[in-house]
C-alpha cells in the first residue's frame, strides 16, 4: 500500500494504484475470474452494437428496395434481329439486364452487406466459413459497411448509421487492441467450421440440474409475435425441453434449449427488420415537399397583372366595347402608377 511521509495511507494514491492495476490488468489480460467476465462482456457488447448496425442496414436496405424495385419488363415480340435508330438489336431486354444483371448490385448493396453482417453474430441458418475471428477484421467489415452500404443510401437514416457503423468499427479495433472478444470468437478458436446447431453437449455434465436447463417459454412465445414462422420453432424447441427433462434425457434437452433461444432471437431480428422497413415506407411513400412559393414583387400594387387588357377575343361590338373599357381602366391605373412614383 502506497504511504505518506508520515507513513500514513493515503487515499488519493491508493485510488491511482487501483486503477493503474485497473487499466493494466484489461489491458494485459489478467488472469483474475471478474476482470476476465468484464473483458468478456464488453467484447459481447461491442458484438451486439455491431449486429444492431447491420440490422439497420438491412432495413435500409428493404426501404431502399422498395422505392428502387426490379421491373419485370421481358421483350420477346417487340425485339428483331436489326438495328433501329439509336439501339442495337443487341440491347433489346437492356432494361432486364439494368435491373437483375450486375448493374442492379449497387442498389442491392445495403440490403446484401446488411444481411452478412446479421449472419456474422449468430449464423443458425447458415453454415459458413468462420468471420470474423477477432475485433481487426469485424472493425475493418463495420467500416466498410458504413462507408459503402450506409451513406450512400436512404438520405438522413443512411448516413446516421453510416456514422454509427464506423464508430463501433472504431470500437472493434480498440477492442482488438485490449485483447477483448465477443463469445462467438471464443467459440471459433480451433474451429474451421461453425456448427449451425450448436456444439455436442458434453458427456461430463449429464447430471446437471435439469432447473438450469431454461425452456425460455416467455421468450419464444414474445419472439412468435415479431415472426410467427421462427418463433413458431422457437416454442416447438420450448415445448421439448420441457418434454425431454420429464423423460431425463439432459443432452437432448439441453440441445432443444438452445435451439430454442435461437430460433427466438432470429424472430426477433427478423420481425424488428420487418416492422422497421413496413414503419419508414409507411411515413415516406408517397410524400411531396411542399412547393415554394414565390413571392410578389410589389410592382403592381395590388392592380394584378396591369398589361393585360382583357380582350382575348373577337366578341364583336360588344365585345370590342368592352375590351374599350377594360383599356381605359388600365390606362387609368398605369396613370395612377405614374403619379404615385412621381
Amino acid at each position: 500500500m502506497p504511504l505518506g511521509s508520515d507513513g500514513k495511507l493515503r487515499r488519493p494514491q491508493v485510488f491511482i494504484s487501483f486503477t493503474s492495476s485497473l487499466i493494466a490488468s484489461l489491458l494485459l489480460g489478467g488472469g483474475s475470474k471478474p476482470l476476465d467476465t468484464m473483458r468478456r462482456a464488453a467484447g459481447n457488447a461491442i458484438g451486439f452494437l455491431g449486429r444492431g448496425s447491420s440490422q439497420f442496414t438491412l432495413v435500409i436496405g428493404v426501404v431502399y428496395m422498395w422505392y428502387h424495385h426490379p421491373k419485370f419488363a421481358l421483350k420477346y415480340s417487340e425485339c428483331g434481329w436489326s438495328d433501329e435508330a439509336g439501339s442495337q438489336w443487341v440491347d433489346c431486354n437492356q432494361e432486364w439486364a439494368s435491373n437483375f444483371g450486375m448493374a442492379s448490385l449497387p442498389f442491392m448493396t445495403p440490403l446484401l452487406v446488411g444481411l452478412i453482417g446479421v449472419f456474422m453474430y449468430r449464423p443458425v441458418l447458415l453454415q459458413v466459413q468462420g468471420f470474423p475471428r477477432n475485433f481487426l477484421q469485424y472493425g475493418i467489415w463495420l467500416v466498410f459497411q458504413g462507408i459503402f452500404a450506409n451513406f450512400g443510401y436512404c438520405g438522413k437514416l443512411g448516413v446516421m448509421n453510416g456514422y454509427f457503423s464506423v464508430f463501433v468499427g472504431i470500437l472493434a479495433f480498440i477492442g482488438q487492441i485490449t485483447g477483448l472478444e465477443t463469445d462467438r470468437m471464443l467459440k471459433l478458436k480451433g474451429s474451421k467450421v461453425i456448427d449451425c446447431v450448436g456444439d455436442d453437449p458434453d458427456p461430463s455434465r449429464s447430471m446437471e440440474d435439469m432447473s438450469k436447463i431454461q425452456d425460455y417459454y416467455p421468450w419464444t412465445l414474445i419472439s412468435a409475435l415479431f415472426c410467427p414462422i421462427f418463433g413458431g420453432m422457437g416454442v416447438y424447441h420450448s415445448y421439448n425441453v420441457q418434454k425431454l427433462k420429464k423423460k431425463k434425457d439432459l443432452n437432448a434437452a439441453r440441445l432443444s434449449s438452445a435451439r430454442a433461444a435461437k430460433w427466438g432471437l432470429w424472430a426477433i431480428m427478423v420481425g424488428m427488420v420487418i416492422l422497421g422497413s413496413a414503419t419508414i415506407i409507411g411515413l415516406t411513400n408517397g410524400r411531396v415537399a411542399p412547393q415554394p412559393i414565390e413571392e410578389d414583387d410589389g410592382d403592381d400594387y395590388g392592380y394584378g397583372d396591369v398589361g393585360d387588357d382583357g380582350d382575348d377575343g373577337d366578341d364583336g361590338d360588344a365585345g370590342d366595347d368592352d375590351g374599350d373599357t377594360k383599356e381605359d381602366e388600365t390606362a387609368e391605373r398605369r396613370l395612377h402608377l405614374r403619379q404615385h412614383h412621381a
